[in-house]
């Protein structure tokens, strides 16, 4: 057991905290402890200081492709990429996705896989080759899997509805593509969301482009049982940027996702949010932060144990150093979210281990 004490901690309830300390046993939080709790108890365990670091939790990438991975060492360089930006919940995206069921899986990351189901392209065999596909790899614990629906207004009833008993059977969620809506009369939009309701194909569902589609499309969409699955790309328009920040607080449940960037651009977003509110906010003040930590409780049951820093919880988590990003650093200066970018990032946990981000 070790002890790790940062100057701060965000524990998930949009506020920082001082004087706290984590005891990890293993790859688990086992405690949060104040700094007297420390010195009467834990005195003689290991303690490691980060005088003047804010502690968050590990983030998400909910929706990347990757078919531009022709090959194992392009597939690794774009996880480490990743890693590197304090990225440990990965949803893998693509066309090929057995392709990298045969590649290893990064220890300290957890990897999960979007099976594409594209009416266009289907075949009579195609949920069978995937049944057999999720049979196999049911006992590794390593694959998880969800369904990626494309072109959806093509499938027929009875394939839509095989597909939404086998996603229910087995708890896998499914994506579905709003954008593909578009032009399709009102009552048409209407009657695709009530017999998607009544298959049960919306039980456990995530939405792409909700924030370019219809207001009869958006008003369908049930904000209790539905993700929002938002591009970085989408947020550098400002009309967009204040329907999400509208969302939000209307508690609709929306995850970031770098689709088809190569860069991940989270701290582009945060730098251009600090432009947009000109006076300092509280940090986290509009819990923009779940867009990228908690809500992968979503696609993957362990990204889950790590999205908040908590008792019991995965010791997975990123220290960035505050006093980097500040010419006159104070004691009482409380962090912003503007504070955080991939040079203030020096440490990232995963598990109850250190990753060395430079040498990865």
């Amino acid at each position: 057991m070790f002890i790790i004490s940062p100057k701060w901690i965000y524990f998930g309830n949009r506020k920082i905290e001082s004087g706290k300390s984590l005891l990890i046993d293993g790859s688990v939080i086992a405690e949060i402890l104040t700094d007297n709790n420390v010195l009467k108890k834990y005195s003689k365990i290991p303690r490691i200081h980060y005088k003047h670091h804010l502690m968050l939790p590990t983030f998400s990438e909910y929706y990347i492709n990757m078919d531009d991975c022709t090959n194992h060492d392009i597939y690794s360089k774009k996880l480490t990429s990743l890693l590197k930006n304090g990225v440990t919940n990965v949803q893998v995206v693509s066309n090929n996705y057995k392709n990298f069921l045969k590649y290893d899986v990064p220890s300290n990351m957890n990897i999960s896989y979007k099976i594409i189901i594209d009416a266009s392209k289907y075949k009579y065999d195609d949920i069978r080759s995937i049944l057999k596909t999720l049979d196999f790899y049911k006992s590794d614990h390593t694959k998880r899997f969800n369904v990626d629906i494309k072109n959806i207004c093509n499938f027929k009833n009875d394939v839509l509805i095989k597909i939404a008993s086998i996603c229910n059977e087995l708890n896998l969620s499914i994506d579905i593509h709003l954008g593909e809506l578009a032009n399709l009369a009102n009552k048409k939009i209407n009657d695709l969301f009530k017999f998607w309701e009544e298959i049960n194909l919306t039980n456990n569902y995530a939405v792409h482009d909700f924030l370019q589609c219809e207001k009869i499309v958006q008003k369908n969409v049930d904000k209790v049982n539905t993700t929002l699955i938002i591009r970085y790309s989408d947020l550098f328009d400002i009309n967009n940027l204040v329907l999400f920040f509208s969302l939000i607080k209307k508690k609709y449940k929306c995850v970031l996702a770098s689709d088809l960037d190569n860069t991940f651009r989270l701290y582009d977003l945060l730098k251009g949010i600090n432009l947009f509110f000109e006076n300092n906010i509280t940090f986290d003040e509009y819990n923009i932060m779940k867009s990228f930590t908690s809500y992968s409780y979503h696609f993957s049951k362990e990204a889950s144990l790590s999205t908040s820093i908590s008792n019991g919880g995965l010791a997975s988590f990123n220290i960035f150093d505050i006093q980097k990003k500040r010419l006159l650093f104070k004691n009482n200066f409380f962090p912003q979210l503007s504070d955080l970018d991939n040079t203030s990032l020096t440490n990232v946990w995963s598990s109850g281990e250190a990753i060395d981000i430079k040498d990865e």
